[in-house]
């Protein structure tokens, strides 16, 4: 099994990351928004600066990442934006581990109440597991993202 190792993303990684998802997959985005959404330049619905990315590395190659910013929408005060898990790396607990980045980051920032446009339902089961609960009928909530980091696994290193 590889070792994962979860880091910030650099610019010049997002042509890389955004070919991540196959056509027909939740979370893809074409490298040229990617950027401009980490750069401030693509503002989702209410959002607020300032946007992260983490990413998931195994030998040396992306597996996966999460994206997420400070918003205004549904009176939260963050929003996962983007979370892609490439297929032979899912049902491992990585999906898992890239919110909890996401979680810590949200804690600098004193983010707590953090939604997810669930996107794909087949999505859905996986934000409840992770602690998120149901807001609206496409959008789900975690009214303290914080409790993502007390789920096993959530600050897992190494193999996933």
């Amino acid at each position: 099994m590889s070792t994962v190792e979860i880091r910030e993303i650099e610019l010049s990684q997002v042509p890389l990351v955004a070919r991540l998802p196959q056509p027909g997959e939740a979370g893809a985005d074409s490298p040229e928004r990617m950027e401009r959404y980490l750069r401030g330049e693509h503002h989702p619905h209410l959002a607020l600066a300032p946007r992260q990315m983490w990413v998931a590395w195994a030998d040396d190659l992306p597996v996966g990442y999460v994206s997420g910013h400070l918003t205004q929408r549904f009176s939260c005060d963050g929003e996962l934006q983007k979370i892609y898990v490439v297929a032979s790396y899912r049902r491992r607990g990585l999906g898992l581990r890239l919110v909890a980045e996401l979680a810590r980051w949200c804690g600098t920032q004193l983010a707590r109440r953090i939604c997810v446009n669930v996107g794909a339902e087949s999505a859905r089961p996986f934000y409840l597991a992770a602690g998120a609960v149901a807001l609206q009928p496409h959008w789900m909530v975690w009214e303290d993202i914080r409790g993502v980091l007390e789920s096993p696994g959530a600050s897992a290193r190494g193999a996933v």
